[in-house]
């Protein structure tokens, strides 16, 4: 047999696809909308709860219902092929039936944050143009003023009453601000008579959502139909988990992120699974989701230290066979912490990273059902495109040179997963998207290495690294990896501030202790200093040590990091401000400047 000569470049060797079967190496995305897809999973799974939340459950066959109905009432008040619906509420099942609605009818849903502030969503709501806001426990003066203020023709509300219900059959009646309770669709789908054709595309826009933001603004991402089964068919011919007949997902990320709804909620759906959703996540009710006894839980470093700060003596978490874990990359100490805990209540978990951006629907690289290395990311997807670039020169005037596997730079990947648009940005889409060899690539912001079986090596972040008068890099979230394999530090986040005399920029630490594992003898800054200053090893077994150049000016010990609400990334930009505000006003006292030896 003809074997594929190599050249020690991933763009043609592929070792994403080591070992893959030729359908997994070159699979073929369905021509169909995901509303179709998952209708046809349920034939499979009719009768199996598809959706667990609170004390509301659904099976498949109840949620295809649902969507149906749903969509027929959005019909009748005049939504079409190519409109946007807003939805702003929590990770409801109501939400999912809308999505499903939408999609059916060959119309796009974007999730907004259900806290956000009142001028938020208007100006979301203009920018869609959306002819029906879907929002949760509105009263009907709020809905009013989003009326006046907007495009929105009708507001439809889920009253706080009325979540755990999936009777849909309420007397219909319309307020004087076009406000209508969820729970009457039922009756307002009655009144749609015209038979429903089936007028998607599969290249039809599909989701609206938002990318992280954690170190700029977020910007709305367009998926379409293909870009979201193509995501998932990589994802499950890279995991082999399409098996899973009775299984449960935990999906704590809400619905506004990719790795919330598509990643999370529909991988589930289209796998046959319970997706479990956790609308309202906190150290007070956690343990109430997980007695639902997942066996995935889709999470994030922050969500493993909340589970292990707060398990109650005893609980039983044997069902949870795997964690992954996304949002931001979890540290091997973490990580072998993590799997300790869950050892201890009778669980052999095993403890993933992915990683991904809403450009790629949260799907760049993962490790679930192949083995495991808790130095990288995970492995790129099967079947999808991948090549490391050298970042400079495509920083510099977007030059693309590829480097050779094992040799770090930029990780870019393609596929039909590569979104189609920013909303209404197209500079900045044709920014973003890089195209190789006529594909489509996105750069994920990721530095670091590639090996021969396709996993990634993460050494920093493309927008977290600065130059120094010697002109070497020094990247951030490297020296922040280091720092963390401390046996002494649960938590590290690592930016960029500049110095008071306005020289070159420096490194501040934020480190939160495990003080039982501190020594006695000295304070904590020169304990960590004494660290910085010597070889360590990492839990893969390297040995590395801190260039003098990288090592943190300024340290200051905290209780927590501060992270994004929803993603629980660490919010770099907060700290960024936070340090060089701090720095400005003279608070030393919150500073540890730690003078080396010359």
């Amino acid at each position: 047999m003809f074997e594929k000569k190599l050249t020690g470049y991933a763009s043609n060797d592929k070792p994403q696809n080591k070992g893959a079967k030729f359908w997994e190496a070159h699979p073929i995305i369905p021509d169909i909308n995901i509303y179709t897809a998952i209708k046809v999973i349920s034939s499979f799974y009719r009768d199996e709860k598809a959706v667990d939340c609170l004390k509301l459950s659904a099976t498949y066959q109840q949620l295809l219902d649902d969507a149906v109905t749903v969509s027929m009432a959005l019909k009748e008040l005049g939504v079409k092929k190519g409109d946007i619906i807003t939805v702003s509420m929590p990770n409801f099942y109501q939400a999912v039936a809308v999505f499903m609605a939408a999609n059916r009818i060959g119309a796009t849903t974007t999730f907004l944050n259900s806290f956000a502030p009142d001028e938020e969503i208007v100006s979301y709501l203009n920018l869609f143009e959306s002819p029906v806001y879907i929002n949760f426990n509105r009263s009907d003066e709020e809905n009013q003023k989003i009326v006046d203020k907007t495009h929105v023709r009708y507001v439809i509300t889920l009253d706080k009453s009325k979540v755990n219900s999936l009777r849909l059959d309420g007397n219909y009646h319309l307020t004087k601000s076009n406000t209508i309770d969820f729970n009457t669709l039922g009756c307002l789908a009655k009144f749609q008579k015209k038979t429903l054709e089936n007028p998607f595309n599969v290249l039809d826009d599909a989701l609206i959502l938002y990318t992280s933001g954690t170190t700029g603004k977020p910007k709305a991402v367009v998926l379409t139909n293909k870009n979201i089964l193509a995501a998932a068919t990589y994802l499950k011919n890279s995991t082999h988990i399409s098996n899973t007949r009775g299984e449960k997902s935990l999906v704590c990320v809400p619905f506004t992120y990719p790795y919330g709804f598509s990643t999370s909620t529909l991988m589930s759906l289209m796998c046959g699974r319970t997706a479990i959703l956790a609308p309202d996540l906190s150290k007070d009710n956690l343990y109430y989701y997980l007695a639902k006894n997942p066996n995935i839980i889709f999470g994030s470093p922050a969500l493993l230290e909340l589970m292990m700060m707060n398990a109650p003596k005893g609980f039983d978490l044997s069902s949870v066979k795997t964690f992954i874990s996304g949002g931001d990359f979890l540290t091997p100490a973490n990580a072998k912490r993590g799997e300790d805990f869950f050892q201890e209540h009778k669980a052999k978990t095993v403890i993933t990273n992915g990683s991904g951006n809403a450009e790629t629907v949260s799907c760049g690289t993962n490790s679930v059902g192949i083995e495991v290395k808790p130095e990288t990311v995970g492995r790129v997807l099967t079947g999808s495109d991948c090549l490391v670039i050298d970042m400079d020169k495509y920083n510099n005037n977007r030059t693309i040179e590829e480097k050779k596997i094992g040799e770090e730079g930029l990780l870019l990947i393609g596929g039909e997963h590569v979104f189609k648009e920013y909303y209404k940005k197209p500079e900045l889409t044709k920014k973003a998207k890089i195209v190789v060899n006529r594909k489509n690539y996105v750069a994920t912001g990721m530095f670091g290495r590639l090996d021969n079986d396709g996993y990634f090596t993460l050494t920093g972040r493309q927008s977290r690294f600065y130059i120094i008068s010697t002109l070497n890099k020094v990247y951030l979230d490297y020296v922040q990896g280091v720092i963390s394999n401390f046996p002494c530090v649960k938590d590290c986040a690592v930016v960029k501030v500049d110095t008071n005399d306005g020289s070159l920029a420096a490194n501040k630490a934020y480190i939160v202790l495990d003080e039982s594992k501190m020594l006695d003898n000295k304070d904590f800054t020169s304990q960590i200093l004494d660290l910085c200053l010597k070889p360590i090893k990492m839990v893969n077994g390297d040995i590395v040590q801190l260039k003098e150049y990288e090592i943190p000016a300024y340290i200051e010990f905290v209780n927590a990091l501060p992270r994004r609400k929803g993603t629980e990334k660490v919010d770099y930009q907060l700290l960024e401000q936070k340090a060089a505000d701090d720095l400005k006003k003279g608070e030393s006292q919150k500073f540890y400047k730690l003078e080396l030896a010359k």
